[in-house]
């Protein structure tokens, strides 16, 4: 009976340990990115591009936010669990915000050290609870977004 009950254990903690190697239980990233542009023309580099997703659910799921930086072209590739990985399918809420920059790229802050510059978009496309668009990243779909901000 003894040599029964060992048997069994060791088929489940095999079990288990097989399970707990079968991934860490986050959606899978698809390649998504896209271009912005400021006033059809101009391209708003280093500004931040933000999937927010509509279901606070499927956020927990994820971990966070997907996020990309626009490039000097005007493109941007979200960012989930690895730089330039995509973004889990899902519906997404979209909000871009653009600030002053130093020469370095790195971001300024304000003379007393405490505050970031002002967004040049003056916060318009930069709410996450009003994002300025809503768009819906697909598993084979295309997902290459263009967005126009004033």
């Amino acid at each position: 009976m003894r040599r029964r009950s060992t048997f069994v254990g060791a088929v489940l903690l095999l079990a288990g340990i097989g399970l707990v190697g079968c991934g860490d239980g986050r959606p899978k990233a698809v390649p998504a990115g896209g271009t912005v542009r400021y006033k059809g023309k101009e391209i708003p580099v280093g500004a931040l591009v933000v999937f927010h997703p509509t279901d606070a659910a499927r956020e927990k799921q994820i971990g966070g936010k997907p996020f990309g930086k626009v490039k000097e072209d005007g493109t941007f590739k979200l960012t989930t669990y690895a730089s330039e990985d995509g973004a889990p399918e899902g519906e997404y809420g979209v909000t871009v915000e653009w600030r002053a920059s130093t020469e370095e790229g790195k971001f300024q802050l304000s003379s007393e050290g405490s505050a970031a510059p002002p967004n040049k978009l003056q916060g318009r496309f930069s709410d996450p609870n009003k994002p300025f668009t809503k768009v819906t990243v697909k598993a084979g779909g295309d997902n290459n977004f263009a967005f126009e901000v004033e």
